[in-house]
């Protein structure tokens, strides 16, 4: 796998790191690429069985709102702060959910190719990391239903993805994922 697909960059990330996996880790290691794999690989530890850890989603949608934000105001680096990025996952959880999503990433990955383009490019790029940047910030209030995170974290790995690859049917699909968050978070608040 080379380090341009999701699945290297995921193999890269685990054969980078020992024992506890930081935010700082996954920073040094993706930042000379940009911002994509800063908004994929948190996604995707919520997504994984990682995300089932107490405070994991909470860790992450404070990370990928911190990194949308950054995006929609044109920054080139990210910037987050220092006890961000000290938190930590160790690094087995990290191996072992990596190793278990891989034949499913591996599939997926045929499916994206550059199409509609305009959509992954600026300053519409901009506009979706602002809307991304609030919708991930549903990620913790809901922590408290299982897997409830997973939701928002799945509709920004997809536009995540389609920015990565290009492919502007696949961010047009995150972001209807990412309206369908905000309708599940309007009928939690509501039933409370």
């Amino acid at each position: 796998m080379t380090s341009s697909t999701i699945s290297g960059l995921l193999d890269k990330l685990v054969e980078d790191t020992q024992n506890e996996v930081t935010v700082e880790d996954v920073v040094s290691s993706f930042e000379e690429r940009g911002f994509g794999p800063l908004l994929l690989i948190p996604s995707l530890m919520v997504i994984l069985p990682t995300g089932a850890i107490p405070g994991v989603p909470s860790i992450c949608g404070i990370t990928l709102f911190l990194v949308c934000i950054q995006l929609a105001a044109g920054k080139d680096h990210p910037w987050l702060p220092k006890a961000l990025r000290e938190r930590s996952v160790s690094h087995d959880k990290l191996k072992k959910a990596t190793d278990k999503a891989r034949p499913y990433i591996s599939k997926m990955e045929k499916l994206f190719t550059p199409r509609f383009t305009a959509m992954a490019k600026k300053p519409i790029r901009s506009v979706i990391a602002g809307i991304s940047g609030i919708v991930v910030l549903s990620m913790i209030p809901l922590e408290v239903i299982p897997f409830g995170a997973a939701l928002p974290a799945f509709a920004l790995a997809l536009t995540a993805i389609g920015i990565a690859y290009r492919d502007g049917v696949v961010v047009t699909i995150g972001l209807i994922a990412q309206a369908s968050t905000g309708i599940l978070l309007y009928q939690v608040v509501a039933m409370a």
